[in-house]
């Protein structure tokens, strides 16, 4: 079972929003493992199929200088199904138009290279790890490398951005940024 610890407050000046809603939404990407394991329910524990319950993430919303670029996105620990944990970098685009927020014209993308660290139990750090990229009409997604699962805390570390395409197709608009979330690791 992972699950998040309280994350710090984020700072004003860097204009953090999260989205409730927007977590929701991560659900389906929620993998069945092959072990069982309770998950910790507030007045009692019920049984669960999977290892992780449900995603466990950080959640984000960045904007570029001029505010009328954002990336949300969320930084999660899924577990493998197999003994391992991975991590996964989700991200939405989103263009500012006169009647609200809609998708890019024609697409978005995740950077490459995508930088992450993670910080085990153990104290033990990745090396030069990379989310791939990876391209859709206004959302992505990019998994790390598996990792054997060591119980304890996690700090997974991020440095990521997408770009999207203008109306004429070429590539622009950057919004970066860096993050960390820190979970609690219990391994089946």
């Amino acid at each position: 079972m992972i699950t998040s610890l309280p994350r710090p407050r984020p700072r004003p000046a860097r204009r953090l929003r999260a989205g409730a809603a927007a977590l929701a939404a991560l659900g389906a990407l929620a993998l069945t493992a092959t072990t069982a394991a309770a998950a910790p329910a507030p007045r009692q524990a019920a049984p669960s199929t999977r290892t992780v319950a449900e995603p466990h993430c950080g959640e984000w919303v960045d904007y570029n200088g001029n505010e009328d670029r954002r990336m949300k996105s969320w930084l999660c620990l899924y577990d493998s199904g197999d003994g391992g944990i991975y991590p996964t970098l989700w991200t939405e685009c989103g263009w500012w138009k006169i009647i609200g927020w809609a998708d890019p014209p024609n697409g978005c993308r995740i950077w490459e290279p995508s930088s992450y660290e993670i910080t085990f139990p153990d104290g033990t750090k990745t090396k030069d790890a990379l989310f791939p990229g990876a391209s859709g009409k206004n959302s992505a997604a990019s998994n790390g490398s598996t990792y054997p699962c060591q119980n304890g805390t996690w700090k997974l570390w991020s440095y990521y951005g997408v770009q999207m395409k203008d109306i004429l197709g070429n590539w622009g608009s950057n919004v970066a940024a860096t993050h960390e979330v820190t979970f609690n690791v219990t391994c089946p």
